[in-house]
């Protein structure tokens, strides 16, 4: 038998119960992995889910940057999604979308190794999948870009799947092309179903294997279909909401590629490796690593596959893509999940003991972490309690600038930001000198406060002007933990109360400022 076929199941009843059985396995999976995940439901917010949550919380016309009043470089699908939440319920709606996402990518995953080796395959990759999608060193608790991207991904391949097997594969075609496009809109390098689509062309043709289709090109005009259908919808959407689909595509790729200079050029790479080493710790202890070994050392068993040509392929763009992120954080990882479970499965159902010595080592070492944290649920943060504090002294109109970007204490105070950056790389990357940031401050539309972390004269920004600003117009209120609460001249509101902070309130003078 090929290993580019399915493993034949059983007649009758037999197989019936077979899929059954492993069906019950996948669900169960399931259950398993949001059992896990919902204590964390109500955990403060993370950074980004702070940020997009307040991005898309505004995201309407007239307001003057790329998605409302603020600039992002991310994709119009993420803020939508985030959008969603928003209205909702907000930051709880937002984790529980998160763990739709996790059901869906589980069963879609799993259902895309069914096909292609039967129900143990479907079985070993849902225990795999769901394993990684809780593991604390992956970052999942929070809810990120390539975390609600992953169903995408996980939908395109199911169907592109179905499409390379099925005599009509119009429709799968058009879904996987629909489904490749959607994961670049919620996380713009997830351009894995185009990868997995471009290779298993090849790999087919190269390996002689016969299309069932009567013409292949109608898969690839289908394919192509979708991914056009999706980008037009995509764009009608978002001049809809007043952004410019051209500005949406410089936010995604060209700042990207400006931003790895300034990170560069900045010194910034000396912050990177640290951060790299981290992430190639998380790699190795999560069990990402060994399963990419297991489908790396197995290659003499598949490589004839097209279609595990394509998801090695995949998985090793996945590698580079991540490797390339520049920032590294955990979250990337997540990038490498949908491929890796599926290819484990498919070897592990065709008795590979390397996959399922790989597949059971990644559910301990990824599963294991996630049931123990379980037991250390964090109730609050130094964000909130600082966001909180802040929200307690403030009145209707206030708002509120953080020093270089801390979007969780925004959120917490329920006040905007008069400026449209919310992180510190647009910061550093659209901003360098701060002029934006110092017209806003010596302007009429002045933040009522200010919130810096560390210094004033951090992050290698040119903040000479900034200070002096800062000098001539606020005064401290507070401090906590490494932070510093300025208010506006001539606003009384009582100082913020935070447990252990130190406030400063103005009297006569001004307080030195940092």
């Amino acid at each position: 038998m090929s290993h580019a076929e399915p493993v034949a199941p059983a007649a009758g009843g037999t197989a019936r119960a077979s899929w059954r059985s492993h069906h019950v396995v996948e669900w169960t999976a399931v259950i398993v992995a949001l059992a896990l995940r919902l204590p964390f439901v109500a955990i403060p917010a993370g950074p980004d889910e702070a940020g997009f949550l307040q991005v898309a919380g505004q995201w309407s016309p007239g307001g003057g940057s790329l998605y409302g009043s603020y600039w992002v470089d991310r994709p119009p699908l993420l803020i939508t999604l985030f959008q969603i939440a928003d209205s909702t319920g907000g930051l709880v709606a937002l984790r529980l979308i998160g763990c739709v996402a996790v059901a869906a990518t589980i069963v879609l995953s799993a259902r895309a190794a069914g096909i292609v080796a039967g129900p143990r395959a479907s079985a070993w990759t849902a225990i795999t999948t769901a394993a990684l999608l809780v593991a604390p060193g992956l970052g999942t608790q929070e809810i990120s870009g390539e975390l609600l991207a992953a169903p995408f991904v996980a939908g395109g391949l199911l169907a592109l799947v179905q499409a390379e097997r099925a005599r009509d594969p119009r429709w799968p075609s058009f879904v996987g092309g629909v489904a490749g496009t959607c994961a670049v809109l919620v996380k713009q390098n997830l351009v894995d179903v185009a990868v997995f689509a471009t290779v298993l062309v090849v790999a087919m043709r190269w390996f002689g294997r016969r299309d069932r289709s009567a013409r292949p090109q109608v898969r690839i005009g289908y394919l192509v279909a979708g991914v056009v259908t999706t980008v037009v919808i995509a764009s009608v959407w978002v001049l809809a909401r007043g952004t410019s689909p051209l500005d949406v595509f410089h936010a995604m790729y060209a700042f990207r590629v400006q931003a790895a200079r300034t990170i560069s050029e900045g010194g910034g790479l000396a912050h990177a490796r640290p951060r790299a080493a981290l992430l190639a710790w998380a790699w190795v202890s999560s069990g990402l690593a060994l399963l990419t070994v297991a489908v790396a050392v197995t290659a003499p068993r598949w490589r004839r596959s097209p279609v595990m040509v394509a998801l090695a392929a995949t998985i090793a763009f996945d590698a580079v893509s991540v490797a390339a992120g520049g920032a590294y954080w955990f979250h990337y990882l997540i990038q490498m999940i949908v491929p890796l479970a599926v290819a484990i499965g498919v070897l592990a159902a065709r008795t590979s003991r390397v996959a399922t010595g790989a597949a059971l080592t990644a559910f301990v070492l990824a599963g294991a972490p996630a049931v123990l944290q379980v037991s250390d649920v964090p109730s609050s943060s130094t964000g909130e309690q600082i966001g909180t504090a802040i929200a307690a002294s403030s009145r209707p109109g206030d708002t509120l600038t953080t020093l270089y970007g801390q979007p969780q204490v925004n959120l917490a105070a329920g006040l905007a930001s008069p400026y449209p950056h919310l992180w510190s790389l647009p910061v550093k990357t659209l901003d360098p000198r701060l002029t934006e940031l110092d017209s806003l401050l010596a302007g009429p539309d002045a933040p009522t406060w200010l919130l810096v972390t560390d210094r004033i004269r951090s992050w290698g920004l040119d903040t000479s002007r900034t200070r002096r600003l800062i000098a001539a117009r606020y005064h401290r209120v507070a401090r906590h933990n490494g932070h510093t609460i300025f208010l506006l001249d001539g606003v009384r509101r009582p100082p913020p109360v935070i447990g252990g902070a130190e406030t400063a309130p103005r009297r006569d003078g001004k307080q030195k400022t940092p």
